[in-house]
């Protein structure tokens, strides 16, 4: 058997030597690779940055503090939603001059609903059931449970019109009934009679002009006169002689109620600083049981509610001034929401 001849393997070319790169082609590449880096790195800051703006104004701002009452804290979305709501319902959207006054009025609101809702349960034995909250939500939309279908869809509808989830409507909607039964508790707790004054006032703007006007009483001149002269107060200009009826002592601010009730009949006070500048009251007649008006029972238990949400404040440490008002972008961004600007 003949074997057969192995062939050779066929020779392998030698490698084409590579031709060394120049040192002006190494130069050039440098420099288009650095500029190329330095595209990349300008385009990745601007990137960083608008991201960062990006995330700060629908993210870390929303989700900032803006109003704590004791352990809760409303961010400023939701206060802007509110404020939003607050701002369409009074038809203040042409109005943004307004913008100061009606954050201070919700962050009023806001903090008052939290000490309803966490305090008078506790406190005065007032709560509201979940029945309540949807019984008022119907009568709110004019609808009835009969109707299952048609509830839901205008519930929506009204979601949707206050830009609020159903938790946050129904917590507003629990703080509004609870501020009706907690003013009914105090309007039951006010007596039937109480001590009175029928009384008149001047108000003048600085504590000088109130010393002229102690002047000339003290010279002869008529309370009533001076009264219709110099008293700016449209309601004392409305009564004859800066009369103002008869005023029960819980109606009045401790610090007036005090100085108003010690004076003798027919004696004018001395200057007693209050809202609009100085006030000088004269006493014309008194009586230790007189009976409350309707319109007395309210005011006085409205004064009621009132120094209860301030007991409240103060035993829950709530910050004189919110997080909302220490820094103006977030008074800014809320506003602007708001309002439309």
């Amino acid at each position: 058997m003949v074997k057969k001849r192995r062939q050779r393997p066929l020779p392998i070319p030698p490698r084409p030597r590579r031709r060394p790169l120049s040192r002006e082609f190494r130069r050039q590449l440098a420099v288009i690779v650095g500029f190329v880096l330095l595209l990349v790195g300008i385009a990745a800051g601007f990137g960083y940055f608008q991201f960062q703006d990006w995330y700060e104004e629908h993210i870390q701002r929303p989700h900032s503090e803006a109003v704590q009452v004791g352990e809760t804290t409303f961010d400023l979305d939701h206060f802007a939603r509110r404020l939003k709501l607050l701002v369409t319902e009074y038809g203040l959207q042409e109005q943004p001059e307004q913008a100061s006054l009606v954050v201070d009025w919700l962050i009023s609101t806001l903090g008052s609903e939290e000490l309803l809702r966490g305090r008078a349960p506790a406190d005065l034995g007032v709560s509201v059931s979940p029945g309540e909250i949807e019984l008022e939500i119907s009568d709110r939309l004019g609808l009835t449970q009969s109707d299952p279908e048609a509830f839901a869809m205008a519930y929506e509808q009204e979601l949707k019109r206050s830009d609020l989830s159903d938790e946050e409507y129904r917590a507003m909607i629990e703080a509004d009934l609870l501020s009706g039964k907690v003013q009914e508790v105090f309007s039951l707790s006010v007596p039937q009679t109480v001590e009175q004054v029928r009384m008149r006032q001047i108000l003048v703007g600085t504590e000088e002009e109130a010393r002229s006007v102690l002047e000339r009483l003290d010279g002869g001149e008529d309370f009533g006169d001076l009264a219709r002269e110099l008293s700016p107060d449209e309601e004392t200009e409305e009564e004859e002689d800066g009369e103002l009826d008869w005023v029960a002592r819980d109606e009045l601010d401790l610090s007036y109620a005090v100085k108003v009730f010690d004076l003798e009949v027919g004696a004018p006070s001395e200057p007693i600083p209050g809202p609009g500048g100085y006030f000088i009251f004269e006493v014309e007649e008194k009586e230790a049981e007189r009976e409350v008006t309707p319109e007395q029972r309210t005011s006085i238990s409205n004064r009621y509610f009132t120094l209860w949400l301030s007991e409240q404040r103060t035993l829950l440490a709530v910050p004189d001034v919110q997080p909302v008002l220490q820094d103006p972008d977030k008074w800014q961004w809320a506003a602007e929401r708001a309002f439309g600007l």
